[in-house]
């Protein structure tokens, strides 16, 4: 778990509780409901995406050794998994297209809300036998971790996940400092996707 928080709370020092601001709410009319709305909560969300493509330019389907050649001319050689499936209908000058994907969604929770805790999710899918290889694959990491500190003078806060480690980080916006008090909940949304698809010449 530790090595979770580690690597959400690098990204996140962009956690900005720190995301752009929102436009305040309309006053509410004098006959409005007595129960007030839910209060809108410093959010952020980043995402990227690369995609690649090569050339196969040798295969040997008994070592399961293939070479590849990318845009820039460059090759590079590595030795296929049994994971891989189909690796017999890989030929010279087939194309491989490689996607990948890693999003980062940063909510601080309404008071009362979250349990410290990570929770992972992941899932993928194989070409059919027979078919070009190829296969997809992503991952959620959830991570909950509470604000113990906050310091408006270093634009800081400190985080601490359910095992009791702390960070501190930097925020990306001053001004959402004062929208969350010690106590709140960060949920802080981790995935990761991969789709590799070959394609015959």
């Amino acid at each position: 778990m530790t090595k979770h928080l580690i690597k959400f709370l690098v990204l996140a020092g962009v956690i900005a509780i720190a995301g752009c601001d929102k436009a305040e709410k309309a006053a509410q009319p004098e006959k409005a409901p007595e129960v007030a709305a839910p209060q809108e909560r410093p959010s952020r969300s980043e995402s990227i995406t690369m995609t690649a493509e090569a050339t196969v330019v040798a295969v040997n389907q008994e070592t399961r050794q293939v070479t590849l050649r990318d845009a820039a001319g460059e090759t590079f050689t590595f030795i296929a998994s049994d994971e891989v499936r189909n690796l017999a209908q890989v030929e010279v000058g087939d194309m491989l297209a490689v996607e990948y994907m890693e999003s980062i969604d940063i909510q601080v929770l309404q008071p009362g809300q979250g349990e410290l805790g990570v929770a992972e999710a992941a899932a993928a899918a194989r070409a059919e036998p027979g078919e070009k290889p190829g296969g997809a694959a992503i991952s959620e990491t959830v991570l909950v971790v509470e604000i113990v500190a906050i310091n408006k003078e270093n634009e800081t806060v400190t985080l601490k996940d359910a095992e009791g480690i702390s960070k501190t980080v930097k925020v990306r916006n001053p001004a959402n400092l004062d929208k969350v008090v010690i106590g709140d909940k960060v949920m802080i949304t981790y995935t990761e996707s991969l789709a590799i698809v070959v394609t015959e010449k």
